[in-house]
């Protein structure tokens, strides 16, 4: 064992980083392919709706039903988003803007309540 590393406190989150690159990645080339920057936002403050609801329906904090918000709620917008590509191919870029704004307008005003 190595005296300068606790593994039982740096292996979970060295594990969870993993796995969050492994997904990254694939998003990221995805993204810089088809030059829209925005999108990996856009997800992101949708899935923060999903974090910020169950606190507003008085859910636990931090348990599972939270997580599945989030995780509902991410791929509800990824799919949200790859119905603007499919429907709306040139309005695809000023959607996720919007979607962006709205989702963080949304966040702000759910948190203020």
């Amino acid at each position: 064992m190595n005296p300068f590393v606790d593994w039982s406190i740096v292996g979970p989150p060295f594990l969870a980083g993993l796995l969050v690159l492994s997904t990254h990645v694939l998003l990221g080339r995805e993204v810089l392919q088809r030059g829209i920057i925005f999108i990996d936002l856009a997800i992101a403050q949708i899935a923060v709706l999903g974090v910020i609801l169950p606190q507003q329906l008085g859910w636990p904090e931090g348990g599972w039903e939270t997580q599945a918000a989030a995780s509902a709620a991410a791929l509800a917008g990824a799919f949200l988003l790859y119905s603007f590509e499919r429907f709306w191919p040139r309005q695809q870029e000023a959607l996720i803007g919007i979607s962006f704004v709205l989702a963080a307008s949304g966040g702000l005003l759910m948190s203020a309540s």
